[in-house]
């Protein structure tokens, strides 16, 4: 039973509050900080942990708020 609790939240939670956050961000751009930092927790909670799935887990959820921040940027600046 532990063990199946264990998978819940580390594999399953944060790709799943990831993609929630995802959804939002189209209506609102303060979930990109949701994103930052459920990528940001995943991608160090794999590494705390030896997981190195987790962590890739955690640099793809994190890819997508990086590169609309830089698109963004990019906009305000021309």
């Amino acid at each position: 039973m532990r063990d199946l609790i264990a998978f819940i939240t580390m594999h399953l939670l944060p790709p799943t509050a990831a993609f929630a956050a995802w959804n939002e961000y189209r209506k609102r751009r303060r979930a990109m900080l949701v994103l930052t930092f459920a990528g940001s927790a995943t991608a160090g909670l794999g590494l705390l942990l030896d997981r190195p799935g987790l962590g890739l887990i955690g640099l793809l959820v994190l890819c997508p708020p990086v590169i609309a921040m830089r698109r963004d940027f990019r906009d305000d600046n021309q």
